[in-house]
């Protein structure tokens, strides 16, 4: 893992694995911090290991204000467009579609709700009922309206009795206080790291099913809803059982595919803090 400052702008791109062409996600803030950035880079890279592509995760971070944003977005573009490295960004917080230019890679809702679902349906095929925290959007509701789920209306999805918990509103959202109060079988990510190792643990302990966001939110990645809801069904159906849970599970099956590509793991496992 490195940082690669700019020249033309206050700005970084965390890179997980040298000499390798890259997908990830921009934001913008008054301060974008690296160790965020890192930690998204990295559940990137293992996103793309569980698909067997020799890529690294990525993640930019452009510090600007309100009032400077159009001048370092484009300066953002223009640099990291003339780059050999082959970096793809979607547009994450601070940061609207379209703003990103030549290295721009499409957000697609709808690629994330499939595979959210069918992580869902593979863990608990006989959920009938989900909350959510706010993410996922319409994509989300119409996609667990048409397997037939109820979504339901409540104050605290974080506490409410439910089956399925779709949660990605901010990485760490869920940590070991609230892995404590969850009412929910299944908790789904619809965005990156929603869960802290911590809660990941907690969550463990108290019969709960954390699924790896790694996978439940690689359907952009995969670039087609059907090829999603196969292959996120596939992996979960396969890590759903592991003893020390499915994100473990997945971790181990996606650091198999990078121990056989570059010889040895680059440290950390992709968990919020």
């Amino acid at each position: 893992m490195f940082i690669r400052k700019l020249t033309t702008t206050d700005a970084f791109l965390a890179v997980d694995l040298a000499d390798v062409s890259g997908h990830g996600v921009a934001r913008l803030a008054p301060k974008v911090l690296q160790g965020g950035a890192r930690d998204l880079a990295r559940s990137v890279t293992y996103a793309l290991a569980i698909l067997e592509r020799r890529e690294t995760g990525i993640s930019a971070g452009i510090n600007s204000t309100p009032e400077g944003r159009a001048v370092a977005l484009t300066a953002f573009a223009g640099e990291v467009a003339g780059w050999e490295a082959g970096y793809r960004l979607a547009a994450a917080k601070g940061v609207e579609a379209g703003e990103l230019g030549a290295v721009e890679a499409p957000a697609d809702a709808v690629l994330v709700a499939a595979g959210a679902v069918a992580a869902a349906i593979a863990a608990f095929p006989t959920a009938e009922t989900a909350v959510v925290d706010g993410s996922g959007g319409q994509a989300l509701t119409e996609a667990l309206v048409d397997r037939g789920l109820s979504v339901l209306e409540v104050e605290d999805p974080f506490t409410a009795p439910a089956d399925l918990l779709f949660a990605g509103v901010r990485v760490g959202a869920i940590d070991h206080r609230v892995a404590d109060q969850l009412g929910v079988r299944v908790v789904v990510p619809t965005g990156p790291l929603p869960l802290t190792a911590k809660a990941i643990a907690h969550c463990q302990r108290n019969d709960i099913l954390a699924l790896p966001d790694f996978v439940t939110t690689c359907g952009p990645l995969v670039g087609d809803a059907d090829r999603t809801r196969a292959l996120v069904s596939e992996v979960v159906a396969d890590v759903v059982g592991h003893g020390d849970g499915p994100i473990i599970g997945a971790c181990e099956r996606a650091e198999a595919f990078l121990t056989g590509w570059l010889g040895e793991l680059p440290f950390g496992r992709p968990m919020a803090t």
